[in-house]
Order: C-alpha cells, then structure tokens, then sequence
C-alpha cells in the first residue's frame, strides 16, 4: 500500500511539474502574442518591447552574458505602416488584415483609381483586357487572380498599383519591406471584389526606416565540464507587427512557441540540478522575418568562435506536433538526426522525427552556411495551420507535442559526453 501511495504521489507530482512547464510556455506566448507587443514589429517599437521581455526572462533565470547586457544591436532598412491605411472598392471599407493587406514594399499612396483587369483564361494565360502597347497605365490598377509569384510585366506596365485576388485568407509578409518599390501591391480577397468594379480607393501612409535600429538577446548558462563549448539553441522573436493603426499581427506559433521553448530551456539549464556539461547559449534573434538579419548579423559578429559550437538547434513554429516533426539538415547531420530517432523510439516521445534536407528557410541557415553543424526543428500537424495572418492567435496554437519536444531536446543534450 505504501508503494502504491509513493507510486501515485510521484506521478501526481509529475504530471504537476509537466503541467506547469506547458502553462508557463503558453504564459510567454499569451504575453509574446499581446497587443502590447504590436506583432513584436517595427511600430510603436514592437520589437523592443518584445526584446526587453525576454532580456528580464534572461535575467530572472541569472544567465550570464557575453558582453555588458543580453543585447547585440544591429540596423537595418524596414518599411511600415503605423498611420493610416484604408482600402474602398466603390464605396465599401474593407477590413485590414481580414480582407486585405498591403506590400510592405508599397509606397505611400492616397487616391481613387480605375482598375484594369488581367485574369487567366482556362488555360491559365495571363489575360489583360483593354490594354494597347503604349497606354499609360501610370493611374491605374491592374488586378489578377494568378499566384503573385507568378505574376511578371507589371514593372514595364508602370502601373500605379497591382491587387492579387485571394481565395480564402490574405496574408502579410515584411520580407520585401526593406526597400519601397514604384508601385503598391496588395492582396484582397476575392469575394469582396465583384467583376464588374471599374475603381478602387486606396490611402496608405508608409514610414521608412534607413537605420532602424533593433537587437538580437541573447544569455548562456556556463557548462561545469566543458565552460569552453558551446550548445545553442535559437528562435526568432520578432513577428510581423503592426500594419496601419486598426491591426497587428500576433504571430503565436510563428514564432512565439519557439521563443517560449529557449526560455523553458533557460529556466531548465539555469536549475544547479541541471546544470550541463558544456554550456548551452540561447539566443533570440530579431528581424528573421525580414531575411534572417539578426542572425546573419550573429553569424558575421559572434560573441565566441563559431568553431566552440558542438551543435545547434533552431525553434520555429513548434505550436503542433500531432504527426511528429521535420528536422531541417536532418539528410546532411546523419548521426545526430539518428541520435534523436533512436531516443525517441526508445522514450516514445513524439509520433515520429523526420528528416528533411538543406534549406535556407530559418535562422540555423546562416550558422549552417558557415559550417556549424544545425538543426531546425518545427513541428507537423492539421492543428495548427495559420501562418502570416491575424489568426495566428494562441489559441490556435494547442502546443500538442510541447513538452514531449522538450524531453527529446534535453535528452539529445545529455548524449554528449561532456554532461555525462
């Protein structure tokens, strides 16, 4: 009977102790995903605020720093929005970040102009009505329904904008923001455009930023066996942020859950219970979204020999997990992707680790393309499927593999032999 009671208080305690490391995660995502932190964008110092919040994180748990604080500084060229932006098709508002959004590479604009259809014929060729070689379409708005990927010739059109029609959700990018281009684009759901409008309204005013200064944070707890290696664990904190003044994007799966798990993971490594054999740095990089700058910015200005790196390991988007995991560089590192399926078919953690090749898509590229060896991890499943809209909420981030996530990372830890 007592073994039976011991048994059940261990694991009361136990499910205690998992509950509130998933609770304290969605704690920092609820706070990370706040309007008080403007989409952790470039309006009303989003980033900042969001970067201050992690820096006292860091200093709660005592790591230590590399220079005089948890910050490295860096400037870039962003383009924003944060007055007004409004969009009219004939004369109905629409709804940002619902119905619409704008480039964040558009200009300012503010006028009313005619538009100029150019849709696909069911053989998928570009059709442009009403246009002949020499028109001038300076005053006007040249609308499509093909992907805007595809979309080529509006820079030799000079129209004065283009609109790309979407079928179900608009979504929003800053990665073209670091230049402001000829004309405005935006995105518009398709629904809210009936075939026969002849115009639409547009005013938009844009800041642009040459120097806009903004940081990475980043902390180390030392290693008791080896202080002078390194493991690294990163993921950006910066989102979208705010586009005019009625909408921000909250970006929780992307990528507040993967700022929560470096932050779990300095709370863990910082227990003297758990203190690792090598040191483990965390780092929280700014401006991934607009082409990974903050950690190109480490990549070329590190705070240590890159060459003291033993391995690191990029979160981005870990808010699922129901079919398992995709490592990025999984094909290149074979051991260490091999270390991780053999703990998990051992512990039975997640539902399965795939692996993935090369990929210049996350915050591990610019380490990876100087020769430490990484990983980026993010998780799979249907849960969890907004990305680059407002609708990235936290709850719509279940964080269905958080915490057995957490156990495989700590457990590929200990395999090397400096924690043993």
């Amino acid at each position: 009977m007592k073994k039976l009671l011991l048994f059940t208080i261990v694991i009361f305690f136990t499910i205690i102790l998992s509950a509130q490391d998933k609770d304290f995660a969605q704690d920092i995502i609820e706070t990370l995903s706040s309007p008080s932190m403007f989409g952790r964008g470039y309006v009303n110092n989003g980033d900042r605020i969001a970067a201050n919040f992690i820096g006292s994180q860091f200093e709660k748990f005592e790591l230590k720093t590399f220079s005089d604080g948890f910050f490295q500084s860096f400037s870039m060229s962003i383009n924003t929005f944060p007055d007004t932006v409004e969009v009219k098709i004939e004369k109905e508002k629409l709804i940002p970040g619902e119905e619409y959004v704008i480039f964040s590479s558009s200009p300012g604009v503010s006028g009313t102009f005619d538009l100029i259809w150019a849709l696909t014929d069911s053989s998928g060729n570009l059709q442009i009505a009403d246009i002949k070689t020499n028109d001038d379409l300076s005053d006007k708005v040249i609308i499509t329904d093909l992907n805007q990927r595809k979309f080529s010739g509006q820079d030799s059109l000079n129209p004065k904008g283009v609109i790309f029609l979407m079928d179900k959700k608009v979504w929003w990018h800053v990665s073209d923001g670091g230049e402001i281009n000829e004309y405005f684009q935006l995105q518009v759901l398709k629904e809210k455009i009936p075939p026969e409008t002849k115009t639409v309204s547009v005013h938009a005013k844009n800041k642009f930023y040459q120097n806009y200064q903004t940081q990475n944070v980043i902390g180390f707890v030392r290693g008791k066996i080896q202080p002078d290696s390194f493991f690294v664990f990163t993921a950006h904190y910066d989102h979208l942020g705010q586009m005019g003044t009625e909408v921000f994007f909250p970006g929780a799966n992307d990528n507040a859950t993967g700022t929560a798990m470096i932050i779990d993971l300095a709370s863990y490594y910082s227990n003297p219970e758990n203190q690792p054999g090598y040191s483990i740095v965390f780092m929280a990089f700014g401006a991934e979204e607009v082409g990974l700058i903050g950690s190109s910015y480490y990549a070329n200005n590190p705070l240590f020999p890159l060459d003291k790196i033993k391995f690191l390991i990029n979160l981005d988007m870990v808010g699922a997990g129901s079919e398992g995991i995709k490592i990025v560089n999984g094909t290149i590192f074979k051991k260490e992707f091999e270390k991780l399926v053999q703990i998990n078919n051992k512990q039975q953690f997640i539902h399965s680790v795939n692996e993935r090749g090369e990929a210049a898509n996350s915050d591990h590229y610019p380490f990876y393309a100087k020769g430490v060896p990484s990983f980026f991890i993010y998780t799979l499943g249907d849960e969890c499927k907004e990305y680059h809209n407002i609708y990235d909420i936290p709850s719509n981030v279940p964080l269905t593999e958080y915490e057995d996530l957490f156990r495989l990372l700590t457990s590929f830890i200990n395999t090397y032999k400096g924690n043993e």
